[in-house]
């Protein structure tokens, strides 16, 4: 059973506070449904910054790729902005991105040091092949809100634009639950959430 107490959420005995969940990884990691699955798991407000990216373009258009990655860099800094408001607050919250750690780490770091608040990150990643052809599929299947489509050709520029890229975050005294999404159906959802659990009040 999980509630809201003041600032505090609590789940069973465990109490949520002042901790600041972080999912982070390269594009078609799975990173959007799991971050949704813990959300709901635990009942924690949830920073998405692809949703932050749709409204964007809802509201500003779709256009080139150029357009698109200034709307990139902007979705990116509101997701941080959410999250500096949420730490004002001292409440636990998850929020969820393709989080490059030469820009975010940093950012993550100041915030924790900033409000006094405990990060747990969750590494989503699997071989490039897989990321590749999931990409793919998504950006072919219809459901993709067209701002996020950009032209890759082939597997070597998509390594070069995106799996290059180190999505791991480097900051201090913050736990990494390592997440191979390989095969989604091997992917134990209620191990992942006691490996939380773990680790919150360590």
């Amino acid at each position: 059973m999980n509630y809201l107490s003041g600032n505090k959420f609590l789940y069973g005995e465990i109490v949520m506070v002042n901790l600041m969940i972080i999912i982070t990884g390269p594009s078609a990691a799975g990173k959007t449904i799991l971050s949704k699955n813990l959300a709901n798991k635990f009942n924690l407000p949830l920073i998405n910054k692809d949703e932050i990216k749709e409204m964007l373009f809802n509201h500003l258009g779709v256009k080139d790729e150029e357009w698109a990655v200034r709307l990139g860099v902007t979705s990116f800094e509101l997701s941080y902005l959410f999250a500096e408001k949420l730490c004002e607050t001292g409440k636990a919250f998850i929020i969820e991105g393709n989080f490059e750690d030469k820009f975010a780490a940093k950012i993550f770091s100041i915030l924790k040091d900033t409000y006094n608040y405990k990060t747990l990150q969750l590494y989503c990643h699997a071989p490039d092949e897989i990321l590749y052809k999931r990409y793919i599929e998504r950006d072919t299947s219809g459901d993709r809100h067209p701002g996020h489509i950009i032209k890759i050709n082939g597997l070597e520029e998509f390594k070069k634009r995106v799996t290059s890229k180190n999505f791991c975050l480097t900051i201090d005294d913050c736990i990494t639950i390592d997440i191979d999404t390989t095969n989604f159906e091997d992917i134990i959802l209620e191990e992942i959430y006691e490996k939380i659990l773990e680790n919150i009040n360590l």
